[in-house]
């Protein structure tokens, strides 16, 4: 199990070089702007858990770990929206964004790993 991590690092980084190619082109296309380290990062573990349900042996928490990092990606988002509109919720905003993430990964993962 321990060599599953360093496929998924390897593997990491071939995704990352490719979102940093098409986040060139998306960005001349649709006008919209890609983080190519959390494209990577999403793009990863929605690979594992879609291994992991064809049958798989995907290690848990190479996952999480991975979800986890999408949790705190969205946090930080949202805290740059929220400074940007001068809204002043922002303590409020980023623990319930955690809250909820981590929830909603647990939930996912709870599924999935059964």
């Amino acid at each position: 199990m321990v060599d599953v991590i360093y496929y998924v690092l390897l593997t990491m980084v071939g995704i990352y070089f490719t979102w940093l190619v098409l986040r060139n082109l998306i960005k001349r296309i649709f006008k919209f702007e890609i983080c190519a380290i959390c494209a990577t990062i999403v793009s990863t573990w929605s690979g594992l858990l879609v291994m992991k349900l064809i049958g798989y042996a995907i290690p848990q928490s190479i996952v999480a770990i991975l979800m986890g990092g999408s949790v705190v990606g969205f946090m930080y988002f949202l805290e740059r929206r929220v400074k940007t509109t001068e809204n002043k919720n922002l303590l409020l905003i980023k623990p319930l964004v955690i809250l909820f993430g981590v929830l909603i990964v647990y939930l996912i993962l709870s599924g999935v790993y059964r």
